[in-house]
């Protein structure tokens, strides 16, 4: 048996016969140009000649899912699918068979297909802007472990990274922070809408479809900057400087929140057209919402008892704007209504049990999948023994938020691992460490060849003393002074709501 990586469902090898490769090309007729280009670059790695020796042909069987596919090697190389993903699929198997067995490759046959709908990856680059080149970078290392869906975090606090025409001050004014809590560079990026049409272009050429998220109604202070009457009082904010979770949120009881939310939506549709939508819905305090006159009335308006029950309207009322433009909506641990889609964070639940009510959701859980987070909370273990609920689940998705991430080497070092022992599980619906462990190896090697950086075993799986030391790490670089600004924040807007109130 081979080592590949996710393990294939059907894996058949004759030993005893061998096929010998002097060069090796694929009949481009099949082919887009970015999975070819990708394909002849690894093989050149491996010093193995691009040249019609060997000619790896692609056949259409309809009787195979899409995503499914089949790889014969005989005295010839044979692919097998229905759709592009499988083909993808099939050359990302056949690029870790000629790294494993290099120019003579057992006779082989491999039938497979995933057991979940949904292998995800999240990229914030809210907090720290990631070029095109390294996005589509991150695009590729997804292919190779044959996940199928990026979701993009456009959105944050400390910085707006998509163009909108009909708001131009999102990327003039959203897109630049001063600084970055102590360190005082500044830190700005965006995309444009050329760009993201790119970005969106070579994830389907990988067979990889991309949501983005506007992060709404918290998490906007980068929005509120560039457009102060979204806010409750119309305060002058900066950008945040800061990472944690900041009190000034999108106003729910004015009518021009939703229509900018809508004309928000309505861009990024235009951008994105893949099936689904993710609208945020996380971290929202409601400190300015119980001072606010216009949420307070909205409130009273449609019956409401409390401000979290305004946010569930709020939330409602954007996943059907979303319906509306045929958009499936995604939220992060919230109440939709109970036929719509769910992003569920399994660590921090507010839905009671996830398995209730019917509803899909995808598992995001903070004590597996969460990747930018050290490896004393989050071990290889940790990830590679984490089960996925039957039933309603859609799949999994590792999340790599930035504020600790601010570029392409550190990613690599909090991504893998981990993301191998993920993309096992939600490939195949069962994985555990021991199983993994025994391919470690292979794919330390694979990952070497590609020129993707990792974390070594003893770092991915620390002892008490490193465990200890990479959460002190951690827990020193969110010290900030955060808290005493929020502190002193809600005073000033107490006193202004107060003020208002007297008039």
């Amino acid at each position: 048996m081979s080592h590949i990586i996710p393990t294939p469902l059907f894996e058949k090898t004759d030993e005893t016969k061998r096929l010998f490769i002097k060069s090796l090309s694929l009949d481009e007729r099949n082919v887009n140009g970015s999975v070819k280009d990708d394909f002849y670059d690894f093989i050149r790695k491996l010093e193995l000649p691009v040249g019609n020796d060997v000619v790896v042909s692609f056949t259409h069987d309809f009787s195979l899912e899409n995503e499914e596919y089949r790889l014969e090697v005989n005295e010839k190389i044979t692919v097998y699918s229905s759709g592009e993903a499988g083909k993808v699929f099939a050359l990302q198997t056949l690029k870790q068979l000629l790294f494993e067995y290099g120019r003579t490759i057992p006779f082989i046959a491999i039938k497979d297909k995933p057991k979940y709908k949904i292998r995800g990856f999240m990229l914030d680059v809210g907090r720290y802007f990631y070029p095109v080149d390294e996005v589509k970078l991150f695009i590729r290392k997804m292919s190779l472990h044959k996940l199928n869906f990026l979701h993009l975090h456009l959105t944050e606090d400390q910085g707006w990274r998509v163009e909108i025409y009909k708001y131009p001050l999102l990327t003039q004014i959203g897109s630049v922070r001063k600084k970055t809590n102590f360190n005082h560079r500044q830190h700005k990026g965006y995309y444009t809408k050329a760009q993201i049409k790119s970005i969106v272009k070579y994830a389907h050429d990988f067979g990889i479809s991309v949501m983005p998220e506007f992060d709404i109604p918290g998490h906007s202070r980068s929005a509120l900057a560039c457009y102060n009457y979204l806010g409750c009082f119309e305060r002058n904010l900066p950008v945040a400087d800061h990472w944690g979770v900041k009190h000034d949120v999108l106003c729910a009881g004015k009518e021009s929140t939703y229509e900018f939310v809508e004309d928000i939506v309505d861009e990024l549709c235009e951008l994105f057209p893949d099936k689904y939508f993710h609208i945020g819905g996380d971290e929202v305090p409601k400190h300015r919402w119980h001072l606010c006159p216009h949420c307070q009335a909205m409130m009273k308006k449609l019956g409401l008892n409390n401000e979290d029950e305004l946010q569930c309207c709020f939330m409602n009322r954007i996943n059907d704007y979303c319906a509306g433009k045929n958009k499936q909506a995604f939220m992060w641990s919230w109440d939709l209504k109970d036929d719509k889609l769910l992003s569920e964070n399994l660590g921090f639940t507010k839905c009671g049990d996830i398995n209730t009510g019917g509803r899909p959701f995808i598992d995001t859980s903070s004590k597996a999948y969460y990747i930018d987070l050290p490896y004393g909370y989050i071990s290889l273990k940790d990830t590679a023994n984490h089960k996925l609920y039957d039933g309603n689940c859609l799949g999994a998705e590792a999340t790599l938020w930035t504020e600790y991430v601010p570029d392409m080497k550190k990613a690599d070092k909090m991504t893998y691992p981990r993301l191998g022992a993920m993309c096992e599980t939600v490939w195949r619906g069962e994985n555990s460490y021991e199983q993994f462990h025994n391919k470690l190896d292979y794919y330390y090697s694979y990952l070497d060849k590609n020129r993707i950086g990792y974390s070594k075993l003893h770092f991915a799986n620390p002892n008490r003393v490193l465990g200890f030391l990479q959460r002190l790490w951690f827990e020193k670089r969110q010290l900030t002074w955060e808290g005493l600004s929020n502190i002193f924040d809600d005073l000033k807007v107490k006193y202004i709501a107060k003020k208002n109130s007297n008039l």
